[in-house]
């Protein structure tokens, strides 16, 4: 991925960076790259922080990168395999190497398997495979409260990557940039970015034609304006330190070797003349850095730490050289791409919605301007019709008092009601049961009931209620029972005409009511020789007839 990304399509990310004092967040955007904050692992409340930075940088999903001290790394050779089972043995070569650690990854460097594979041709004995770089880092309590502050965000992670790795090709790009503005730069085949970093080490990414062969993260003292030269002695020595490493690597002095410091000149200017290997020095400043490779960093604080350098970089990515995987990760970023999964199908479907909308639009045009043909028509038989009258009025005849009377005929007939149709209606379902007498009522103006929510019909109510009696003997419960029956029966039957009955008064309650009343004995029979139950049965009208 070291192709330089316009900036406009630059995804938005909250990036997380992993340090061994704490964990800094940033923003990178096509906009550019802003500081949001630092936390220290010891920090009271550093989960719930966490989550709140990261719901405050807008961005909807989440990339962590480590630029922690442990790392580990190792390139082993792989002999050449299918397609099938190279998945499997990878994972078994890395579980191998790095036995204690969950999170793990395996890269192919195409250089190094260029190398052998020549070896390979020029020595008949040689077995051809790839070269990997394989790398881990121990999944610590830290790396755990991190996911514990995603997991109650709503972003999606797009992936765990180690900070050298992912600025290989930072390196190249700078490289490239610098050789294509000034002479005596590029064609090197080892080139070395130092740079410090807000928690305070000195990371140095050593590359060898492109591809990482060395890196090392080191504390070194606080930049001093009063005393500059410190921190460059400082860096001196551990920059000699790594140039010794080098020589384990196959490094000579005639390979060539490109040295780029990045941070404030008041520091790297001095540095210069501690160095005595052979090689071409450049020393950049943040802005100068990011300039280089198009970035741009909002809210510049300290000009000396170049976090937004690589922040930027890796930011922009589509996807990770070498992302590292493990249970807690998969935990939330499985579900959560399901859930993306889902969500793009459900756009599908509001497209296919879009569609059907435009084609209802097209329809719904086509019925107004029908519409408005309609309404063009109606506007000349009006007038006909306007002509009409002042015909008819010119013979004698009122066409306005003829419709107005026979509105108050039908007006008439709608309030008009004829109880006979009603008890026509009950008599015919009273079968064995005696009615004592009925009360009508036809008063008032209030709306009617309603058969239907919504539909209210501006009638008079009409009432009748219905008295019966039953003997005192006669069981109450089943008593009930039949007028509940012949509720029925009358509804069946006084549907047709508008009406509808319901009980008014039962037999007797059954349920309670704060109050017991009992009888037994003598009580009871003079009771059940004696007394009549009472029930009232109410006829309402529901709706006009006809």
């Amino acid at each position: 991925m070291s192709a330089l990304y316009p900036s406009i399509i630059s995804p938005t990310r909250c990036v997380l960076l992993i340090m061994d004092e704490g964990v800094g967040v940033y923003v990178s955007s096509g906009r550019g790259v802003s500081f949001i904050d630092a936390y220290h692992w010891r920090e009271s409340g550093f989960e719930e922080k966490l989550s709140d930075a990261i719901s405050r940088s807008g961005a909807v999903s989440v990339l962590i990168l480590n630029d922690a001290v442990e790392q580990h790394y190792r390139k082993e050779k792989v002999p050449v395999l299918s397609f099938f089972d190279k998945a499997n043995i990878i994972q078994r070569r890395l579980n191998v190497a790095f036995p204690n650690f969950s999170m793990r990854a395996a890269m192919v460097l195409k250089e190094g398997t260029k190398l052998i594979r020549e070896a390979a041709a020029s020595e008949k004995d040689a077995v051809k495979g790839d070269l990997y770089l394989f790398a881990a880092v121990p999944s610590t309590e830290a790396f755990g409260r991190i996911m514990n502050a995603i997991s109650s965000v709503d972003a999606q992670i797009v992936g765990y990557g180690l900070l050298p790795v992912e600025s290989t090709s930072l390196v190249d790009a700078l490289v490239k940039r610098l050789a294509s503005r000034k002479t005596g730069i590029g064609g090197a085949r080892w080139s070395i970015l130092i740079s410090q970093h807000r928690g305070g080490g000195l990371r140095q990414i050593v590359v060898r034609n492109n591809e990482l062969a060395l890196t090392r993260v080191t504390p070194v003292i606080e930049p001093d304006p009063e005393n500059p030269g410190a921190w460059a002695a400082d860096v001196s020595q551990e920059l000699q330190a790594t140039l010794s490493y080098l020589s384990r690597f196959g490094y000579t002095p005639e390979d060539g070797l490109d040295i780029m410091v990045v941070g404030d000149s008041l520091y790297t200017e001095p540095l210069e003349g501690m160095i005595y290997a052979p090689c071409n020095y450049t020393t950049l400043n943040l802005k100068e850095a990011c300039d280089l490779i198009g970035i741009r960093v909002l809210e510049r604080g300290e000009e000396h730490f170049s976090d937004a350098l690589h922040i930027g970089w890796v930011g922009r990515k589509t996807m990770l050289d070498l992302p590292l995987v493990s249970r807690e990760i998969n935990s939330i970023k499985k579900p959560r791409q399901a859930a993306m999964a889902v969500m793009i199908l459900c756009s599908i479907g509001v497209c296919g919605v879009a569609a059907y909308a435009v084609d209802e639009a097209m329809r719904l045009y086509r019925a107004t301007v029908n519409i408005e043909v309609a309404q063009e028509q109606k506007r000349k038989i009006e007038e006909i019709y306007a002509e009409e009258l002042k015909r008819k009025e010119s013979m004698g005849i009122d066409v306005p008092l003829i419709k107005g009377s026979l509105a108050i005929n039908k007006l008439i007939s709608d309030v008009t009601i004829d109880p006979l149709v009603v008890l026509d209606a009950i008599s015919r379902e009273l079968q064995d049961i005696r009615l004592d007498g009925f009360e009508f009522h036809n008063t008032g103006s209030e709306p009617a009931e309603t058969l239907s929510p919504g539909t209210t019909l501006a009638d008079r109510r009409t009432e009748l209620l219905l008295k019966m009696s039953f003997a005192g003997s006669v069981d109450a419960v089943k008593g009930n029972e039949e007028l509940d029956k012949l509720v029925d029966r009358l509804n069946s039957r006084l549907e047709d005409i508008g009406y509808k009955a319901q009980v008014n008064k039962q037999l007797q309650k059954f349920t309670y009511d704060a109050a017991v009343d009992s009888q037994a004995g003598i009580t009871a029979k003079a009771r059940a020789a004696q007394d009549r139950y009472n029930a009232e049965v109410k006829v309402v009208r529901v709706k006009k007839n006809g």
